[in-house]
């Protein structure tokens, strides 16, 4: 635990305080990441980025931790599984093939000789 004006800008942080003394109320689950954006010296506080998106000022002088390069870890993660991309906002990508004729125009042509035409 360190003192956000001592962790680094632009690198994944957790487990914040936003008011010095009163606990970890912020980003506190395993594998849960924020970011500090903004430093401001001047007025003691930092602007961060939390996981859902919403930006928070924090106090300088709150507790938090960083974390390790976000490159090095998750390496034992394969695509080993269907839907692996789906968890990542990646939605699978069909054939025209392999569709029917009313949802494509390749569609319906059941394992005919002819070549594709588009219309």
């Amino acid at each position: 635990m360190f003192l956000i004006r001592f962790l680094p800008r632009h690198r994944p942080v957790s487990q914040l305080e936003s008011v010095p003394g009163h606990g970890i109320k912020y980003v506190r689950s395993v594998g849960v990441r924020a970011k500090i954006t903004k430093v401001d010296r001047k007025r003691n506080t930092a602007l961060i980025k939390l996981p859902s998106g919403v930006r928070k000022v924090f106090s300088l002088f709150s507790l938090g931790t960083p974390n390790p390069n976000p490159i090095h870890e998750n390496k034992h993660w394969k695509n080993n599984r269907a839907g692996y991309y789906n968890s990542f906002g990646k939605k699978p990508v069909v054939r025209g093939v392999a569709m029917n004729p009313i949802d494509h125009p390749h569609g319906g042509r059941a394992k005919a000789i002819a070549y594709p035409r588009t219309p």
